[in-house]
């Protein structure tokens, strides 16, 4: 078993190092408290090289797979303090892009992944209603079909990038037979008639530099070829997508984590109380290996997982393994460097902001309820079939 990057995810990691490095980032906390997403940043990233990752071979990119973008994402979110500039980035990546390559046709890949490489479009992924989230089952948002292509109707909510974005990768009810194949997805422009997107971001505690809002379809009409796949495969294309986000996605919070931890390590041991260093306290010492065993212990699932994604397991077992481990670390790694910090924890700036940034981690991209709930029915099957 061999834990060391492979040629190209250290070439990738180094790469996102090197972007993330030329990044402008003294407005920061002026557009933390305003809660601004950086359109010129996300297009800077896209063209140093960032918008050729999930690009097909043919198409002269680089076609990361699980593994390689996990490594991109977690070197990107060490060496950029803007987590929420960040995740924008990887929900565009991993929830937009990568089914626009893995599932679209050769047509609808020629027509959009040159806009989303060259000219830097952002994607927003809807899939939440106010009826459906955790039960993304009780979807009402439609798709008629009709002589002339596909009438949407409905309203989405709390979808990312949406405020920003440029195209939409939406699933739809098409169908109502009660079954898995009730549901499709689309692509379309995000300016299309009968469009409406929220143009103020929803207010945020944590993320505020990721713009988040609502969507509504008001008899938009689109032709055959906005349908992604078969109609009716919109399930399986959401499901890779999710096992996607769960696992890329949340490589930003090992990054963050990794960044904590050298913050938190130099400032224990630079703060001096009782003529001592913090450092030299046992209690702060096992706060700070704690710590470490969080994100050591988070980074090892989540590779894990990357590693089965490219296996081809879209069971879903080892991404919310991951996704709950790594969630649970970054909010509790977040509340010891905050204590840590002590006064210096709690005022604006990097340490009160990855707190905050972590804290939506157990709710986005499946709850960790929903998800200790998946895990143990699929547990208890393999049981009972033998499979562990």
């Amino acid at each position: 078993m061999n834990f060391n990057f492979t040629e190209k995810q250290q070439r990738v990691a180094d790469q996102a190092k090197m972007i993330a490095q030329t990044l402008n980032l003294d407005d920061l906390t002026q557009r933390d408290l305003a809660g601004t997403f950086s359109k010129p940043l996300f297009r800077q990233l896209i063209n140093q090289g960032i918008g050729n990752w999930l690009l097909p071979i043919s198409m002269k990119g680089d076609n990361l797979n699980a593994l390689e973008l996990t490594a991109g994402i977690e070197s990107l979110a060490e060496h950029c303090e803007d987590s929420g500039l960040i995740f924008a980035l990887s929900a565009h990546l991993c929830a937009c892009v990568h089914p626009i390559r893995a599932f679209a046709s050769d047509q609808q890949q020629a027509q959009w992944l040159p806009k989303i490489t060259s000219e830097a479009w952002l994607g927003t992924h809807a899939i939440t209603e106010p009826q459906a989230g955790s039960d993304i089952y009780a979807m009402t948002t439609r798709a008629e079909r009709t002589t002339q292509g596909f009438v949407l109707n409905g309203h989405k909510e709390y979808i990312t990038n949406a405020p920003a974005a440029d195209f939409v990768v939406v699933h739809l009810r098409t169908e109502d037979r009660d079954n898995y194949f009730d549901y499709s997805t689309f692509i379309l422009d995000a300016h299309e008639c009968g469009v409406s997107i929220s143009k103020t971001p929803h207010n945020k505690s944590g993320l505020r530099t990721t713009a988040m809002g609502d969507i509504y379809f008001d008899n938009c009409l689109l032709p055959e070829s906005a349908l992604i796949g078969r109609l009716g495969a919109g399930a399986p294309i959401f499901q890779v997508s999710m096992e996607w986000e769960r696992v890329c996605l949340f490589a930003l919070y090992l990054g963050q984590m990794k960044r904590q931890l050298q913050k938190t390590a130099r400032y224990i041991s630079e703060r001096n109380q009782f003529d001592a260093p913090l450092s030299s306290y046992q209690s702060v010492q096992h706060q700070l290996c704690d710590m470490y065993l969080n994100y050591e212990s988070s980074r090892l699932l989540l590779y894990k997982a990357a590693w089965s994604l490219d296996k081809g397991d879209v069971s879903g077992v080892a991404s919310s393994l991951a996704k709950i481990t790594v969630s649970q670390s970054a909010i509790s790694n977040g509340q010891t460097a905050v204590q840590l910090h002590g006064a210096k924890g709690v005022l604006s700036g990097d340490i009160e902001r990855m707190l905050r940034d972590a804290m939506p981690s157990a709710i986005f991209s499946g709850t960790t309820n929903v998800l200790k709930n998946n895990i143990s029915n699929t547990l208890i099957k393999r049981l009972k079939a033998q499979w562990i």
